[in-house]
């Protein structure tokens, strides 16, 4: 299933909409609660990343700087396409 197939690629948005989809397809989920500063990163059968206080704070103000850059990028594929690095912890 395609991550929301009426939004436009652009091509400055091209790989982020790929990572996010890989992301998507591999079942891996991300809940992120700025008022707590909390990040979690969650796959199928393996163990979550949680992140807290600084680290989170990070991830979820990279996740708004893409969003507010590209407005064609919803939220949770900023999320999405910015925990991919985080995947390799579970090779």
């Amino acid at each position: 299933m395609k991550l929301h197939p009426d939004r436009k690629r652009t091509r400055a948005t091209w790989f982020l909409w790929g990572a996010a989809q890989r992301m998507h397809d591999a079942g891996i989920t991300v809940d992120t609660d700025s008022s707590y500063s909390t990040v979690s990163i969650d796959a199928p059968g393996q163990e979550s990343i949680f992140m807290q206080g600084d680290d989170a704070a990070a991830f979820i103000a990279e996740c708004r700087k893409l969003w507010n850059r590209y407005p064609s990028l919803p939220m949770d594929v900023c999320e999405l396409a910015l925990a991919e690095p985080y995947s390799v912890l579970w090779s």
